[in-house]
């Protein structure tokens, strides 16, 4: 029961002016069960952490005091009632806090003697604490550029870097924002951020993507290059209006990534001379296939800088530039002012070039310039996606392309996934039956039913307790022979045209990660799960 006869703090953020600040913070400090700070308890000459400013603490109230001896935040607040303003507090260090109670003006003449105008934020902060629905405010720039907002994507992404993730997942639900990463091809639950502090963060990344920060009703892109753990990184940004509020997905590509060669990306002997005869040829066209996030792009540019030479001139047209390299011309798509892969490969045919890159043929008109190029004396390498070799070859001709034009371009279809790779520290040996179709079993030279050496990963710190760290490329390569330009002016099936494939010495994709498996690379289990198809 509360003592009535002891003044009531106001617990929703406000200072009662009409009240002794002392008795009131006396008051607050029974209240919460917190400590009253008395004047030998102030420090010397406090610093303040350069992610708050002066501004923000006078709005909160609130004077940081440093690190206790157990690596909290110690801080004085006028109001410790005020449950959004100590979030936000958190969010803005980094760390958890240790409280204590002081009065406002107390906490207000120890800011004035520090000095400082609050100059480093545009606008006044306060839209985490002013009120429980600042998102929905008349300026929503209010939030965004609130000094936890800012502090709180940053070590958003410098977590995400930190943790190896490709992409970021802003999440919001009726109670709380979740924050996912995905990490090695699987989602992660991270943490969550209270509302109000998820729309303010999903409204300081609109502001650094240029979006329209006022539409929350629409989907958005675009694009924000950021220096994050001492890398400059590219970050393609998606939002989408959700029931529960606005969310954001968010790519994290490496500005300046080192391109590995194509000897290294682990291609099987007899696979590598088959995509290294395609492109030795001076026309045609090679395509590289696979979903999204599958590698495909890393692919496409080692092959391209394999094949990279002063005698030759290459162009590429990509969305985005991934890879950076010496010697190639390269070009960014912009829908906005009518660029697109379309329009850059009339341009490119214009131009002279020996060698174009596509980043990825995504229409018909796309489809026909690109096989037009590659019939006129270009070497032309794309991607689409497709699941197998060979069903890319269907997809051109579901584009609109006759099958004898590809018969007369296409020099190999390259298929490939990601798998994870098993982690070097937890990894055991076993012994298990593969769970494969016998004639995969077969196509890897293995007995069907046979019970063979494998292995396990049985989870640790290191790889965050999943039992795989990192990922690695399975790949299979189907050069089009004079059979297999047959069966597809015959009309032949993506079956057959796989089978036939197969039969003249491809190992499809599911043969190459029983191979890795066994090598101890990475498990049955994990190809499965990838390579659900072949």
């Amino acid at each position: 029961m509360t003592d009535p006869s002891v003044p009531q703090p106001a617990l929703g953020g406000g200072v009662d002016q009409g009240a002794d600040p002392l008795a009131l913070a006396q008051a607050r400090a029974a209240a919460h069960g917190l400590a009253l700070m008395r004047p030998e308890d102030w420090p010397a000459s406090p610093s303040l952490p350069p992610a708050l400013s002066h501004r923000f603490l006078r709005e909160m109230q609130a004077l940081p005091l440093g690190r206790s001896a157990t690596g909290a935040h110690r801080v004085a607040v006028a109001d410790p009632g005020n449950a959004a303003a100590i979030e936000a507090l958190a969010l803005a260090l980094g760390a958890p806090l240790e409280l204590s109670v002081a009065s406002a003006p107390a906490i207000l003449g120890r800011l004035q003697d520090l000095g400082g105008d609050g100059s480093g934020f545009a606008l006044d902060a306060g839209a985490l604490h002013i009120g429980s629905d600042a998102a929905d405010s008349d300026d929503p720039e209010d939030s965004a550029l609130d000094a936890p907002a800012i502090a709180a994507l940053d070590r958003l992404l410098a977590e995400a870097v930190q943790n190896r993730a490709t992409d970021l997942h802003l999440e919001p639900g009726p109670q709380l924002m979740t924050v996912r990463h995905r990490v090695d091809g699987m989602l992660r639950v991270m943490t969550t951020l209270p509302p109000a502090t998820g729309r303010a963060v999903v409204s300081r990344l609109k502001i650094l993507a240029g979006l329209n920060i006022a539409e929350r009703r629409l989907a958005q892109d675009g694009h924000i290059r950021a220096q994050i753990g001492g890398q400059t990184r590219d970050l393609r940004c998606a939002t989408l209006p959700f029931v529960d509020g606005e969310g954001a997905a968010i790519r994290i590509l490496a500005g300046r990534t080192t391109l590995p060669r194509l000897a290294a990306l682990g291609l099987r002997p007899e696979a590598e001379r088959d995509l290294r005869a395609g492109l030795g040829q001076s026309h045609g066209l090679i395509l590289v296939t696979g979903p999204t996030g599958s590698g495909k792009t890393t692919t496409l540019a080692a092959a391209t800088a394999e094949i990279n030479a002063p005698h030759r001139k290459i162009l590429s047209v990509e969305d985005p530039v991934e890879y950076r390299i010496d010697g190639i011309s390269q070009m960014q798509v912009n829908p906005q002012i009518g660029l697109t892969f379309a329009g850059a490969l009339r341009s490119f045919l214009r131009a002279d070039p020996d060698v174009i890159l596509v980043g990825e043929v995504r229409d018909a008109e796309t489809a026909r310039i690109t096989v037009q190029a590659a019939l006129t004396g270009h070497l032309v390498l794309t991607t689409l996606h497709t699941n197998s070799a060979a069903s890319a070859v269907m997809r051109l001709v579901d584009m609109g392309i006759e099958p004898f034009l590809i018969a007369a371009t296409l020099r190999c279809s390259v298929g490939q996934r990601l798998v994870r790779m098993l982690c070097r520290t937890c990894r055991s040996k076993t012994r298990a039956v593969p769970p494969f179709p016998d004639t995969i079993l077969r196509a890897a030279g293995l007995e069907p039913g046979a019970e063979v050496e494998c292995w396990v990963g049985a989870g640790c710190e290191h790889c965050g307790h999943t039992g795989y760290y990192g990922r690695m490329a399975l790949f299979e390569v189907m050069p089009l022979t004079e059979d297999l330009r047959g069966h597809l002016l015959r009309g032949a099936a993506v079956s057959a045209l796989h089978n036939e494939a197969v039969r003249q010495g491809m190992l499809p994709l599911i043969a190459d990660g029983v191979l890795r498996a066994l090598a101890g690379q990475t498990s049955f289990e994990e190809v499965l799960r990838v390579v659900q198809d072949g």
